[in-house]
């Protein structure tokens, strides 16, 4: 794997991403700070891990409404956090010994 060097741009540091990963400019990625480093998410655009809609119906039909459902709704969202760090945490685990899948392999893996 090559080894690429963190450079200063402007006011920012950037890491270039090397040709061979064929990520293409403009593809949304979500940095995240590791024990390990720097692991960088692909993020949908189109909120397959947004679950606000399914967390406010609950708690709606659970009877909650006002600032109380608002308290609720937070604390839900909180939880929902997390419960998918704890997921990331247990998968990194899991692959450590294995190699990376590509966005592509993991699509066909999951049937997207």
């Amino acid at each position: 794997m090559d080894i690429v060097k963190a450079r200063k741009q402007g006011n920012a540091v950037m890491v270039t991403i090397p040709k061979s990963f064929n990520v293409t400019a403009g593809t949304a990625l979500k940095p995240q700070l590791t024990n390990r480093g720097i692991f960088f998410e692909f993020v949908n655009q189109d909120d397959f891990f947004n679950f606000d809609e399914e967390i406010l119906t609950d708690l709606v039909r659970e009877g909650y409404e006002g600032e109380k459902l608002i308290e609720q709704y937070k604390h839900a969202k909180h939880h929902l956090s997390q419960s998918m760090d704890k997921l990331i945490d247990e998968a990194e685990i899991e692959t450590r010994s294995q190699p990376a899948m590509s966005r592509e392999e993991f699509e066909k893996e999951i049937g997207l």
